[in-house]
């Protein structure tokens, strides 16, 4: 975990340090690539378009698949700049509405023992399937600054989302609260 803190601590004071010589930002780069991270439907690769200013949109999506067993998610915002301000870096207040789907399939084998050999062969394969499905609203900040000749930007936001878990035959409804962070390049 001191690692983890170290690490952070040293690769921020560079990004600010190098970021304070790289000179104005520029409000004409509409497209930004990234990682975006949200509880409770977790993340992946995000995709931001900012041309439409002040509403801006955004899909994430991640697909990981391991023999039977997978992990995909897919979400989608919109989302509406209250506040924006442009200096040397760029600072939005946003309000958002975002949705999103995680499927995750998880395959294992029941083994039976029998005598001094261990175990013969899978007697049972069970699967197990989960879907989330979720909706929220939310309220974020997002700092740009220009980096090296690029902007990165980095967001945060908190809301409240609402939600369906469908976990093999078993179905219920569900309320979260919703926390996100994210980390952007545009160009």
């Amino acid at each position: 975990m001191k690692r983890i803190i170290c690490m952070t601590i040293i690769l921020g004071s560079l990004f600010f340090s190098f970021s304070s010589h790289a000179g104005e930002v520029d409000i004409n780069k509409h497209w930004g690539i990234g990682l975006q991270g949200n509880f409770p439907l977790v993340g992946g690769v995000s995709a931001r378009y900012y041309g439409l200013s002040p509403v801006y949109l955004q899909i994430v999506g991640r697909f990981i698949l391991n023999d039977y067993n997978r992990d995909n998610m897919l979400g989608a915002g919109i989302s509406y700049a209250v506040l924006e301000h442009v200096s040397s870096v760029i600072t939005r207040l946003y309000f958002s509405l975002e949705g999103g789907e995680r499927y995750e399939k998880d395959v294992w084998d029941e083994y039976t023992e029998y005598g001094p050999y261990g175990p013969v062969g899978p007697q049972r394969r069970h699967i197990s399937v989960k879907k989330t499905y979720g909706v929220g609203v939310a309220f974020g900040t997002e700092i740009t600054i220009p980096f090296f000749g690029t902007q990165v930007g980095w967001n945060a936001e908190v809301g409240q989302g609402l939600g369906r878990i469908k976990e093999d035959r078993r179905s219920e409804d569900t309320g979260s609260i919703i926390l996100g962070t994210g980390i952007h390049v545009y160009f």
